[in-house]
C-alpha cells in the first residue's frame, strides 16, 4: 500500500532510496514504491497548501471538458467545485484580502441591488442617461427625482440655474429658485429675472351684487369684498401677499348697474383710497385692506355692475435694486 506523503517527505524518500547507483544498491522496489508514493500523494501535496509556499502555480490552471453540455452536477466532466470559498489576496481593498467569498457572482441580470454594500433599500427605481434619452433603450425618466435642494445647470456652479427648495415640513410645497431669465424658444420672449412685473392680486366683481352683497366673478389673492355703502367697498387681501402697504393699485368701473350692451357705461372715477393693515410683511393679525369708491360726473357715489382691480407690489422680503433718482425744481 503506497504512503500519502508531503512534498518534503517525498523528496527525502527519493534522496534516500535513489542515491547514486555506483554501488548498484538501487532495487526495483526502491523505484516502484517511490513512484507509487508520488502518485498517491499528488492530491495531498496540492490540497495541503504545499504549492502556496514552496511550489506555487505560475501558470493559469484550466479546467475543461470536451463535452461542455454535460451535467454540471457531475464531477467527472472537469468542473471546478468550491466547497468552502475563494480568497483574493491581491485585492485593491486590503481589508478584503482576508475575506472568504462564498457566494457566486450572479451575473449582470441576477445581482440583487439591495445586497450591494451601503445600498440597502436604495433600488434606484429609475436611471437618467447623462447623454439624454435613448429611444431604442427607452431610458426616459419614469419616476420622481429628488435633488436635495441642489442647483441644476450646465456648469456645476452653486447658486446658478434652477433650485427646488422645500417650504414646509411635508415636502408638498416647494419654491423654484432661478438665477437668470426664463426664455421661451418658440417666440424668443423673455420673463426677466424678477416677478415684480406680475400682478400680486386682482379681481373683477359686481359692486351692487345680490341683496347689497357684492358678487365676485374671478379673483387672485383677494380674501373678501365688503360693501360699505352705495359706491363704497373695502377689499381685503390674502395674508402674506405684500411686504408693506406701498403697493400699486389700479381700478376701473362702468358706473352703472346695467351691462346689457357695449354702451352700458357712465363716466366715472374710481378712487383707491384708504390702505390699512400691518405696516410690515407679517399681516396675519391685521390683514391689508383698501377702499374702492366709485363717483360719477356729478360727484355722487354710485354702484357699478362691472368693477376691476389690479394690484402690483413687493412680496415679503422682495427687493427692487437701486432706487430711481428723484429730481426737484
Amino acid at each position: 500500500m503506497p504512503s500519502q506523503l508531503s512534498s518534503g517527505d517525498l523528496i527525502a524518500s527519493i534522496s534516500a532510496d535513489l542515491a547514486d547507483n555506483n554501488a548498484g544498491g538501487i532495487s526495483a522496489y526502491d523505484v516502484r514504491h517511490n513512484m507509487e508514493d508520488i502518485a498517491f500523494s499528488i492530491n495531498k501535496v496540492v490540497a495541503s497548501g504545499d504549492t502556496e509556499v514552496e511550489f506555487p502555480f505560475f501558470n493559469s490552471v484550466k479546467v475543461s471538458s470536451a463535452d461542455s453540455s454535460s451535467p454540471s452536477s457531475s464531477a467527472s466532466y472537469g468542473d471546478l467545485i468550491i466547497d468552502s470559498g475563494v480568497f483574493f489576496p491581491n485585492a485593491t481593498d486590503v481589508a478584503k484580502r482576508t475575506q472568504r467569498q462564498t457566494e457566486p457572482w450572479l451575473g449582470d441580470a441576477g445581482i440583487d441591488h439591495d445586497n450591494l454594500l451601503n445600498l440597502s433599500n436604495d433600488t434606484h427605481t429609475q436611471y437618467y442617461n447623462r447623454l439624454g434619452v435613448d429611444a431604442a433603450r427607452g431610458n426616459a425618466l419614469l419616476g420622481n427625482m429628488a435633488t436635495d435642494q441642489r442647483w441644476i445647470n450646465t456648469s456645476g456652479i452653486a447658486n446658478v440655474g434652477f433650485q427646488f427648495v422645500q417650504t414646509n415640513g411635508t415636502a408638498t410645497e416647494q419654491d423654484i429658485n432661478t438665477s437668470g431669465n426664463i426664455k421661451f424658444m418658440r417666440d424668443n420672449s423673455i420673463i426677466p429675472n424678477t416677478a415684480k412685473g406680475v400682478a400680486k392680486a386682482w379681481c373683477t366683481f359686481d359692486a351692487s351684487g345680490v341683496g347689497n352683497v357684492p358678487v365676485v366673478r374671478s379673483w387672485h389673492n383677494i380674501e373678501s369684498i365688503e360693501r360699505l355703502a352705495q359706491g363704497k367697498l373695502k377689499l381685503t387681501f390674502t395674508s402674506g401677499v405684500f411686504d408693506a402697504n406701498s403697493y400699486v393699485a389700479i381700478g376701473s368701473a362702468n358706473a352703472t348697474t346695467a351691462s346689457g350692451s357695449q354702451e352700458d357705461f357712465s363716466v366715472n372715477t374710481v378712487g383707491l383710497v384708504l390702505r390699512e393693515g400691518n405696516a410690515g410683511p407679517d399681516d396675519g393679525s391685521t390683514k391689508r385692506t383698501i377702499t374702492y369708491v366709485i363717483k360719477n360726473e356729478n360727484g355722487d357715489y354710485v354702484d357699478s355692475e362691472r368693477c376691476d382691480l389690479v394690484v402690483y407690489g413687493y412680496s415679503p422680503s422682495e427687493t427692487s435694486g437701486t432706487p430711481p433718482t428723484m429730481i426737484g425744481l
